[in-house]
Order: C-alpha cells, then structure tokens, then sequence
C-alpha cells in the first residue's frame, strides 16, 4: 500500500473542546490498535470481555449504545487509557525490526443526567472510536528498478475521535431505547516510503512523501435494552456509516527514481477513507444474586468502507514533474480489500463484598485484512483478546480499572498483490497491552 518517505493522518480538535483534543493527540502514540473499533470504553465492559451490557457508564453509551443511559443514575465518568504495543516486521532483506511500543494514553470523559421527572434522560461525552497506528524504522527494500532509500521511518496512523449528544426514552419497565448523534474527527497519516498502485505512469514507482489530512463527519447510533426476564436482559445496537473525505498536503521527495529532474514536490492531498457500520447485539444472563454471565457479537462492516482506498493529490508545485506527467494532478487507488469482520464475546461478572467487583471476558475474531494487500503499517492481525477488571470503593467513590491482552498468530505474506515486490516473503507479529482506569462522581 502507501510505501515512500511520510504520509499522515492523524486527527485535530473538535472546536467544542480544542484543549481537550490537542492534549488527547499529544499523547497517543499507539492508541487503541486492540480494536479497529472501539465498541466499549469505560473498564467495566473492557474487563468483562468488552461486551457493553456490563457497562454502567456513560462512557459506553456515547461510543455503542445509547439506550444504557436509561437504567443509569446520574453522573459524570472520566477515564484514562494507557496501550503498550508489541510488534514486529521481518523485512524482505531478513531483519526483524520492532514498531514503537508506546505507552499511548488517551483520557476520555461522559455525563449523564435525568430530564425532569420524566422517562428522558441525556448524556455526552468525548472518546475515541477508532485509532490504528505502526511506526517502524528500517532499511527500505529495492524495488521496482532497484530503487531503495535506504534506513526510513514506515509510519501510518487512522484515528476517529467522536463527540456525541445522545437521549433515551423508558418506554416501559422493561424496555428502553436510545438514539444519538456524533461529530467524527478523522485524521490520517502516513510517513513511508509511498509505492504507486493504478497511477498509469507511476505505477510500481516509490518516492518518499509526508502526508496529512484531515476531516469532520457524522453520523448516529440507535440502541435498545430490553428485560426478556428477571434475570435476562438482551441488549441491540447500531452505528451507521461515515464518510471521509479528508484534505490536507503532502510533500516528498523522487530523487531515486532517477527521471534527472527535480527531486522534491508537494500537492494538495485528499484521503477518501470512512468508519464502516457496526452491529451488536448481546444477552446478560444473572445466574446468582452474585454471577453475571455475559454474551456478544459484533459485526463490522470494513467490506463496503476499505474495499479501496482513493488518494487524489492537486496542485503540484513540481513544474518538472508536471511536464513529465503532462498533469499538475496525480490519482492513484490502493487496493485495501477488507473483510467484514464478526467477533464473539464472552464475560463475567462476580460481585464480592464489601462493594468490590471482579470481571473476567475474552473474545475471537478473524482478521479482516487479507495477506494480498497487507503491509506492515495495515498489519491489523489480532484474533483474540483475554480481559480482567475489577471496581472498587475509594472515599465512596467507584474506581474501576481493567487489562486486556490483545494477540493472534504471527502473519507470513509469500506472494503480496501490491505493485512492486516490497513485501513477498515477509512476516508480521502483534500483541497489545491495554490498561485502563476512571473514576466517576
């Protein structure tokens, strides 16, 4: 896919809370490469095998469901997540370098309050929903025509940060339902050297770049809750699609290619990427008066939203390269072909004394990214996660915190389908380390 000097996409402030953005990408190297999607984001849930049911905050109701604002007391929850990577890419040429380990931190805040003394509630808050990032640095393989440059960063990141409004209605004592409305801040980066992939004359040529782009969309979430029994309850929730089409500039260098004219260039760029549909639909089953058992599946539209992904680039500044090109545009679409993706939770809940909480979950998925049209910056290969998480009374305020441990099996790609030859005989290897705490008043 992208291979030359940098291409970025990382993401900018919303302006209803700008310090709050800025402090949140300052520190989050690494983010959330456990989940392409964030489904949950308070500990409760991601102890419990991130299966939203066993949320009781906010938190999971602005970023999955928000019908969970319904049975909630009032309150404000603030949270602070901290990822460590560990990963690593053999090369072409045989080396095994390690990506940049983190830790990643991320806060995340949510409010919820009851309206009047009616059957409405509200909520708000501010999390992230989606954030994929590798960073490793090694000695570029040749490829086509031999063209190395030689020891380079290989850096991409994708990151959606939402901020969403949300209500639900008590319909009855049973069921609850819940709608609401975010403001999507995607930004995308790439720093690597880039390969061209359909370009008619660029195809299979690498040059160095630095992208970055940037762009705000929406879209909604509805959910439902509802009590089958005294000790059942089924939970139904669903994100609709949004679409990226984020702006920004990118510059480079072409100096290996050896065309004898100017090295160095610069565009207006546009990134065309998205955040796919979710579904989730689980049932939360209280064995005892202590034993919660959970269950939960997710499917993940990437089919329809990474099936490709279009770069048009406007404007060159490189008189030399327009003449060769006979264009100041460049149009170039790499191919991604993503699967949908289904993932199956399992969890539970014990209830111990004196107020304190002990979550256990895990939960299998496949990998959505076929070998064809991997490389080491979309090396999303996690299959499997193993969860633990715990609440406790401090001063008489909950404290939860939880680890995750997110891995799958090492990755080997023979034969890739991209342009050039870059990354044949290649092999990937990733697991996350996720931990997590809030508090909530």
């Amino acid at each position: 896919m992208l291979n030359d000097k940098t291409c970025k996409i990382m993401s900018k402030g919303f302006p209803l809370n700008a310090l709050f953005i800025s402090t949140l990408i300052s520190f989050s190297p690494n983010l959330f490469a456990t989940d392409l999607i964030r489904l949950s984001a308070d500990p409760q849930a991601r102890g419990s095998g991130d299966i939203t049911g066993f949320s009781d905050s906010p938190l999971s109701a602005i970023s999955a469901n928000p019908a969970i604002l319904g049975r909630l007391d009032d309150r404000v929850d603030l949270a602070l997540n901290a990822v460590y990577v560990d990963s690593q890419f053999t090369t072409k040429l045989g080396s095994t370098v390690d990506a940049d380990k983190g830790p990643g931190i991320v806060p995340e805040f949510a409010i919820k309050r009851d309206i009047a003394d009616s059957n409405w509630s509200w909520g708000a808050g501010l999390v992230v929903q989606s954030a994929m990032e590798a960073d490793f640095y090694f000695i570029d393989p040749p490829g086509t025509g031999g063209v190395s440059y030689g020891p380079q960063t290989h850096r991409s990141s994708y990151s959606v940060i939402k901020g969403s409004g949300a209500l639900s209605y008590a319909v009855n004592d049973k069921l609850t339902v819940g709608f609401s409305l975010g403001i999507l801040q995607n930004r995308n980066q790439l720093e690597a050297p880039y390969i061209f992939q359909s370009h008619p004359v660029l195809a299979g040529l690498k040059v160095l770049v630095d992208l970055d782009v940037d762009d705000i969309a929406f879209n909604g979430n509805i959910g439902l809750e509802y009590q089958l029994s005294e000790t059942v309850r089924f939970s139904l929730a669903y994100s609709a699609e949004a679409d990226f089409n984020a702006e920004g500039d990118v510059s480079g260098n072409l100096g290996q290619l050896g065309l004898g004219i100017q090295e160095t260039f610069s565009y207006q760029a546009r990134v065309e990427t998205g955040l796919p549909a979710t579904l989730s639909a689980g049932l939360l089953w209280q064995a005892t008066d202590r034993l919660t058992v959970g269950a939960q599946f997710d499917r993940v539209g990437w089919g329809s939203r990474f099936a490709s992904l279009p770069i048009t680039l406007t404007q060159g500044t490189n008189n030399d390269l327009n003449t060769f090109l006979d264009s100041t545009s460049i149009v170039d679409v790499a191919p991604l072909a993503w699967d949908d993706q289904d993932t199956v939770h399992l969890g539970i809940e014990y209830l111990m004394p004196a107020g304190r909480v002990l979550r256990l979950g895990v939960d299998g998925s496949h990998v959505p990214v076929p070998t064809s049209t991997m490389t080491p910056l979309t090396g999303a290969i996690l299959e499997r996660g193993f969860s633990a998480g715990t609440t406790f009374p401090v001063n008489g305020t909950a404290v939860d915190v939880y680890y995750r441990y997110s891995g799958g099996d090492n990755v080997s790609i023979i034969d890739s389908q991209l342009a050039g030859d870059e990354y044949d005989n290649t092999n990937m290897a990733l697991k996350i380390h996720s931990f997590g705490v809030s508090v909530s008043f």
